[in-house]
């Protein structure tokens, strides 16, 4: 059974500034991206049922209401931690900071944390893994909430841009083992940007 986080993240990290994308042009390339790993056999979570029939993920236009700008607020000190899973597998993980930013007008706050087992891997990964549920959870998105990952901030901003929200792999099989977004990350919003189901 495969993590579901370290299968998926691994090539789907946005990549904005190093070409002068323009977020909607990453927002395209990213799930591009996805896409086609989702249509490649040897990537992809879909049984070879659900891969004859597959177009594409589905998700919302993009919106850029939902790039916002935060306040990120480091944390030193924090434990080792394991998320609940979907799954037998789990990987440890520690609570890196706080993210803070407003959304239509509500003040809102994520965790966001380091996944020590993939950066033993590659310790040159400096993104956080941030998984969260909104308001959409269950409705038009995985009831199990959707994941964002995001560039480690080198000063007191952190770019959050919930278009990238992507599912994890456990939507589409039970093949994998998939952290469970903790209680303190629900969002009391509609998060209407990123991955949906049908």
């Amino acid at each position: 059974m495969l993590p579901a986080l370290l299968s998926f993240s691994s090539g789907c990290t946005q990549d904005v500034g190093q070409r002068d994308l323009t977020p909607r042009e990453a927002y395209e390339e990213f799930w591009q991206k996805v896409d086609g790993d989702f249509a490649d056999a040897e990537k992809s979570p879909l049984s070879a049922e659900m891969l004859a029939e597959f177009d594409s993920v589905p998700r919302y236009a993009y919106d850029p209401a939902y790039r916002v700008e935060a306040l990120w607020v480091p944390l030193s000190g924090e434990k080792p931690m394991t998320f609940e899973t979907t799954g037998d597998v789990k990987h440890r993980y520690q609570k890196a900071g706080l993210i803070r930013f407003d959304l239509d007008s509500v003040s809102l706050e994520l965790s966001a944390y380091l996944n020590l087992d993939l950066m033993r891997q590659s310790p040159e990964g400096n993104s956080l893994f941030v998984p969260f549920t909104d308001e959409t959870s269950g409705f038009d998105t995985y009831g199990g909430g959707r994941y964002l990952e995001v560039d480690l901030p080198e000063g007191e901003t952190a770019v959050v841009d919930f278009n990238f929200a992507y599912n994890p792999y456990c939507v589409y099989s039970e093949r994998y083992s998939c952290p469970i977004p903790p209680r303190e990350n629900h969002l009391e919003v509609p998060i209407r940007a990123g991955a949906r189901v049908e």
